[in-house]
């Protein structure tokens, strides 16, 4: 209880001063990030959009599409468009599944595939700009306030979902 109430002298939330909320300060900081990182992703003619998608191909090569989807936490209408812009450029192929034809695996192309050795040391520096003047300490606590925050909206989210539920046993039959 002692950390939930010094928590709540660290300004989780002032309606006054929305720039000291620890969510208003992140999406500041993403906003920062990705407007560095898409000037820089420019020169080599990929968008933020299509660099989310290259990441996970250059890790899960010949996935679905709605396993991409679901990787990104993207909607399927917003991942046909990315794959379209991916194949307009050259960068992945919509392939048969060759174990099933209905279903299409997302495969790079060597250009695709290529541009992992240019553009991960792009965000890499990135990162290391993000975090200059931090020591290791800093970085691993960092790192375990982030996951931990990811873990209590997780929970605080799969909460309301089970709240909201309709539980009746007219709805459960």
């Amino acid at each position: 209880m002692a950390a939930a109430k010094r928590a709540k002298q660290i300004t989780v939330f002032d309606p006054e001063r929305r720039e000291l909320s620890f969510s208003f300060r992140l999406r500041e900081i993403n906003k920062l990030f990705a407007q560095g990182f898409a000037k820089d992703l420019r020169r080599f003619g990929i968008t933020v959009g299509q660099w989310q998608f290259l990441r996970a191909l250059w890790e899960y090569d010949g996935s679905y599409q709605q396993e991409l989807s679901s990787m990104l936490g993207l909607t399927s209408a917003a991942t046909v468009a990315s794959i379209n812009l991916l194949e307009r450029d050259g960068l992945a192929v919509r392939k048969p599944d060759p174990t099933d034809n209905r279903r299409l695996l997302i495969v790079l192309t060597a250009k695709g595939s290529d541009l992992r050795h240019e553009l991960l040391p792009l965000a890499e520096k990135h990162l290391y700009e993000a975090v200059e003047g931090f020591s290791e300490a800093d970085l691993r606590r960092f790192d375990r306030f982030l996951t931990k925050m990811t873990h209590n909206l997780i929970r605080a989210s799969t909460r309301r979902d089970f709240k909201n539920k309709d539980f009746s046993e007219e709805k459960l039959r």
